[in-house]
C-alpha cells in the first residue's frame, strides 16, 4: 500500500510541475508577443570596411543614430542596409574595390566606444594594412526606415506581372 502511494505522489507532483510549466510558458509567450513590432531607438554605432583583395581598410567615427529600430531582442533591423550605405561611400569617395563592410552598434555609447578603439588598435598595429579614418562630416549614416514585412499580401500590379512570367514559362515549356 505505501508502495502504491509513492506511485501517486509522484505522478500528483509531476503533473503538478507540468501545469505550472505549462502556464508559465505561455505567460512568457504571450509577453514576447506583445512586443513583436520593432522600437525605435538612439543607437550609435561605427562601420568598418576592408577589401579582401587590397591593403586598405576605412573605419568611419561613432555616430548616433536617432531613429534606428531595434528589435525585440536588441538587434538592429536591417543591419545590412547600413553597411551597404557604407559600401556605396567607400567604393565612390574612398576608392577601394568590391569592400567588406560591417556595422557595429550598441545603445551604450561607452562599449561602441571601446570597440572602436580596439578595432583601430588592431589594425594600426598591421603593419601591411593601411587604416582609413572616414570624416564624419562626409559620411553620416541615414536611418532606415522600417517596414514591417506583409506575409500573404502582393503589392498592386504584382499579380499581373506574375501571371504573365507565368504565361511566358507556359510557352518556353512547350517549346
Amino acid at each position: 500500500m505505501s508502495v502504491k502511494l509513492i506511485i501517486e505522489s509522484t505522478s500528483m507532483y509531476k503533473l503538478k510541475f507540468t501545469i505550472i510549466s505549462l502556464l508559465l510558458g505561455m505567460v512568457l509567450v504571450s509577453a514576447q508577443a506583445a512586443q513583436k513590432e520593432p522600437v525605435m531607438q538612439r543607437v550609435y554605432m561605427f562601420g568598418f570596411g576592408a577589401s579582401l583583395t587590397d591593403s586598405i581598410a576605412c573605419q568611419t567615427a561613432v555616430q548616433a543614430v536617432d531613429s534606428a529600430w531595434l528589435d525585440t531582442h536588441k538587434l538592429l533591423v536591417d543591419r545590412s542596409l547600413y553597411s551597404i550605405q557604407l559600401q556605396f561611400y567607400i567604393e565612390q569617395n574612398e576608392g577601394v574595390k568590391h569592400p567588406l563592410c560591417t556595422i557595429y552598434f550598441d545603445r551604450n555609447e561607452r562599449k561602441v566606444q571601446k570597440m572602436w578603439n580596439k578595432m583601430k588598435k588592431r589594425y594600426d598595429a598591421d603593419p601591411n594594412i593601411k587604416l582609413r579614418q572616414i570624416d564624419p562630416s562626409k559620411f553620416q549614416f541615414m536611418a532606415e526606415q522600417y517596414v514591417p514585412p506583409t506575409i500573404g499580401e502582393l503589392p498592386v500590379g504584382a499579380t499581373e506581372t506574375a501571371t504573365k512570367q507565368d504565361k511566358k514559362g507556359d510557352k518556353d515549356k512547350k517549346k
